[in-house]
């Protein structure tokens, strides 16, 4: 989807509907960046190789204590 807005339209509608459109965009686009970046790092740390040697670690320690 596609648009084009200008300033003038932004001030418009935050003044019907009584908030700051920039901020709210702002902040909606910095909750997005941050899940994203969230998602990437739980991605690389539990990758499947990364899997298979904490499995592997915690079978020795299960062997261990029993």
């Amino acid at each position: 989807m596609k648009g084009k807005i200008n300033k003038i339209d932004v001030e418009n509608i935050g003044e019907h509907y009584g908030m700051d459109i920039e901020d709210e965009l702002s902040s909606m686009l910095s909750e997005e960046l941050a899940k994203s970046i969230d998602a990437e790092i739980m991605k690389k740390l539990f990758s499947d190789n990364k899997l298979d040697k904490i499995n592997r670690i915690l079978e020795k320690i299960k062997i261990k204590d029993e």
